[in-house]
C-alpha cells in the first residue's frame, strides 16, 4: 500500500496545484483545466450501440469527446521500485514518471509548449516543497529529469518529468531466541 499512497499523495498535490491555477493555453490563450490521472488514461467512452438485428462493434478508439474531457492531463505513473540490499538502512526507492500531454491540432504543432508549461509547474512545485518531503513520507530524490517525446503523435503531444522517491519500508524482525 505505500506505494499505491505515494501514488495518491502525488495525484492530489497535482491536482491542487491546478486548481489553484489552471493553464493558460499557448494555442488561444483561454484557461484550461487539467486532469490528473493515476497510471492511466481513461478508456474510450463506450460502445457504440447499433440497431437490434445489425452486428455489435467493439470498443471504440478515442473520439473528439474523449480529447477534449481528457487534455490536458497528467497522469502520474508508478513505473517500479526497489530495496536496497539486506542491512542497508536507506529506504526504498520508486520510480514515478509523471507525464504531461497536451492536444493541439494546429498545424504548426506547437503542443508541446503547454506541455512544457505543465512540466515545468509540477518539476517547481516538488522543488519548492519543504525539505522536498511529501505528504510528511516520501522523500523526492535528485536527480530528477524532464524529456519530451521526440516524435509527438500529432495532434497529441507528451512530456515526462521522471522522479525518484525514498518510501518507507518495513523494517525487518528480530530473530528468535532460541
Amino acid at each position: 500500500m505505500i506505494a499505491v499512497n505515494l501514488l495518491d499523495a502525488l495525484v492530489k498535490r497535482i491536482e491542487e496545484l491546478f486548481e489553484e491555477a489552471p493553464l493558460l493555453s499557448a494555442k488561444d490563450g483561454t484557461r484550461k483545466k487539467v486532469n490528473v490521472f493515476a497510471q492511466f488514461l481513461p478508456q474510450p467512452r463506450g460502445l457504440t450501440v447499433k440497431p437490434k438485428g445489425e452486428a455489435p462493434i467493439g470498443p471504440q478508439g478515442y473520439g473528439p469527446a474523449d480529447i477534449e474531457n481528457n487534455f490536458p492531463c497528467v497522469i502520474v505513473k508508478l513505473d517500479e521500485a526497489q530495496d536496497k540490499e539486506e542491512g542497508n538502512l536507506d529506504q526504498a526507492r520508486a520510480v514515478v514518471r509523471i507525464l504531461a500531454g497536451a492536444y493541439d491540432d494546429s498545424p504548426d504543432c506547437q503542443g508541446f509548449r503547454d506541455v512544457l508549461e505543465i512540466v515545468e509547474r509540477v518539476r517547481q512545485d516538488l522543488l519548492t516543497m519543504p525539505a522536498r518531503v511529501l505528504d510528511r513520507r516520501y522523500r523526492l530524490e535528485m536527480p530528477m529529469k524532464w524529456y519530451l517525446f521526440e516524435d509527438q503523435p500529432w495532434p497529441v503531444f507528451f512530456g515526462v518529468l521522471d522522479t525518484i522517491w525514498e518510501i518507507p519500508r518495513p523494517m525487518m524482525p528480530k530473530p528468535p531466541n532460541y
